[in-house]
């Protein structure tokens, strides 16, 4: 059988031949060879709607590849393409009788069609290199229970029970109770359902299962309490308004199929959290089977979308926020999450205005404005992101050490249009919540010794940043800086050497060396280093200066002059600058 790996051989055997031309390769062999090359650079992209769109026509010439036939099956599962998937399944079956993912798939199907004796013997296929994990005899007990044998699901979940007490329980008591809310005991699922809001009071999965199933047990007052509770403890999280909101539908009764989606999820929210980030691409295969079991999940919609921001697929990210509706806790996450990505895609008006809506739809939340402050920011319109950013701190309740970073942006803006007291104000309030912030006390201590102002205090606090981050080549450089700016020459070659070895690809930090180089009499590494930042692509204000120092060295037009306490030292005692 002639593999689609074999057909990309087939033009070097033909050159290969002597004494003849060679004949050219038939026109299917370069459009299926072509294709599988084409959807193996797409997968490598993460963009698997193309990769497994070109191997469908791949497929119509060579239905029987084995390779191909595995190849199409894998990315229609990463595209969430689940009933063309499932047409590949049996085949891939044939060769691999014992595959985890050919075998999951029909599983899934026949959980969706009620067959849970089915489901139970085809995941009794898969091979034990391909098992599920501790996860797999969860759901074979949602199956019990879809089977109506709920002694036979209560044995399965009675051995899988965390310790008494933890919090890890609580996961497992949610099973349990909808289990018990199925077999018709809802006395002893209200007490599961309160027992794990107990253990997980702040989990937001918790709360919306534990919520949804006292309302169908008919406490209804009791879920709306809590989910009110929950909100004005956890607001900064999340919004609920939808699940708050009078006349909501009521909640779907528990059923293998939303049970096993749940598995699903986790499973994929446990390979999602690799830290190695080697196994993101089968996180994403069950996010799809979750969704594919329960179109509502939305938290395995916004894993999905958190798998393609991690992949920079920005179109499918923003197809996977799109599934998450207005009735979701998770939608004005969704949205704030949306508006962003407009504004990476070239809609940067269309999200301001969506932003602007959001701040102006939630009076008493921040997150609306720091995500319209952090996008003007970035887009260096300062004022405007003063504006947002001053949103956002009236609306504080109590400024505490997470609230941070809302005045170091702020303090960053307001010191770019020139108001450096409000700014120098929001940088000391800054460490005043978080006092070891090292990019805090790297901003506030350069700042103060650029101005020539504190230069002890900002000596101190560019050392204590450095000690914090010793291997941030911004930060070294900063005090290598500093120390240029002082006069200190000897000094500041040493720190920029070391910011140099940390940050050697920065146009700025090359620059500053070359020109402490130059300062110290070492003027032809002065040299070299200029030419090397001149390579860096550095900003375009820079390139002429890097240019005429080149050609002239340092002089008054294009060096920074050496900074004197203001009210403190006297420029007749200037530090004598050495080797110039």
């Amino acid at each position: 059988m002639l593999s689609a790996v074999s057909l990309l051989v087939l033009p070097l055997v033909a050159t290969a031949q002597t004494n003849r031309a060679p004949a050219p390769p038939s026109t299917a062999a370069i459009t299926l060879s072509g294709r599988y090359l084409a959807a193996r650079v797409a997968e490598q992209d993460h963009d698997y709607e193309n990769g497994a769109a070109q191997l469908d026509p791949a497929l119509v010439q060579n239905p029987n590849d084995p390779e191909l036939i595995y190849a199409a099956f894998r990315l229609r599962l990463y595209a969430g393409r689940f009933d063309a998937a499932v047409l590949l399944a049996p085949s891939v079956l044939q060769g691999k009788p014992g595959d985890g993912f050919a075998n999951l798939v029909l599983a899934v199907q026949q959980i969706k069609k009620g067959d849970y004796r089915g489901a139970e013997t085809q995941l009794g296929r898969i091979g034990s290199e391909n098992q599920l994990g501790p996860l797999k005899d969860y759901v074979l007990a949602w199956l019990k229970a879809g089977e109506k044998d709920y002694s036979g699901a209560r044995q399965l979940l009675s051995k899988l029970k965390p310790a008494e007490g933890e919090r890890s329980q609580s996961p497992a008591l949610v099973i349990d109770a909808q289990i018990d809310e199925m077999a018709g005991d809802r006395a002893a699922a209200e007490t599961k359902y309160r027992r794990a809001l107990e253990l997980d009071p702040s989990g937001l999965r918790v709360v919306v299962a534990v919520t949804d199933g006292l309302r169908r047990l008919g406490k209804s007052a009791d879920a709306q309490a809590l989910l009110k509770t929950y909100a004005d403890k956890y607001g900064d999280s999340v919004v609920l308004d939808g699940l708050l909101a009078p006349n909501q539908p009521a909640p779907k009764p528990p059923s293998p199929a939303l049970g096993i989606a749940d598995i699903m999820f986790d499973i994929g929210g446990i390979l999602s959290a690799d830290p190695r980030n080697q196994r993101t691409d089968l996180a994403l295969i069950f996010g799809q089977l979750a969704v594919e079991l329960n179109p509502a999940h939305d938290f395995a919609w916004l894993m999905i979308s958190g798998i393609y921001e991690q992949f920079q697929v920005l179109p499918s990210e923003m197809k996977a926020l799109g599934k998450i509706g207005p009735a979701s806790p998770l939608y004005w996450q969704a949205r704030l999450r949306i508006a962003t990505l407009d504004a990476q895609d070239d809609r940067f008006d269309k999200a301001v205005t969506q932003l602007k809506a959001l701040i102006a739809e939630k009076g008493d939340r921040i997150d609306a404005a720091l995500t319209l402050a952090d996008l003007m920011r970035g887009k260096e319109r300062f004022a405007d992101a003063v504006s947002a950013y001053d949103i956002a701190v009236s609306r504080l309740k109590k400024a505490d050490e997470r609230y941070w970073p809302i005045y170091f942006g702020r303090g960053i803006s307001q010191e770019r249009v020139k108001q450096w007291p409000k700014a120098e104000a929001d940088m000391k309030k800054a460490l005043e919540l978080s006092p070891d912030q090292p990019y805090v006390l790297n901003y506030l201590g350069y700042s103060w010794i650029d101005q020539g102002i504190n230069l002890d205090e900002g000596m101190k606090m560019l050392k204590r940043a450095t000690e914090l981050r010793p291997d941030d080549g911004a930060i070294t450089d900063s005090v290598g800086w500093a120390y240029y700016r002082l006069g200190q020459f000897n000094d500041a070659v040493e720190w920029l050497e070391r910011a140099s070895e940390q940050k050697g690809d920065d146009a700025t930090v090359v620059e500053h060396l070359g020109d402490a180089y130059w300062h110290v009499g070492r003027k032809r590494e002065a040299r070299f280093e200029w030419e090397r930042a001149l390579n860096q692509k550095p900003e375009k204000d820079r390139i002429s200066v890097i240019k005429d120092k080149l050609a002239n060295g340092l002089s008054a037009a294009n060096d920074k002059p050496t900074v004197y306490e203001k009210g403190g030292i006297d420029p007749k005692n200037e530090p004598k600058k050495q080797g110039g």
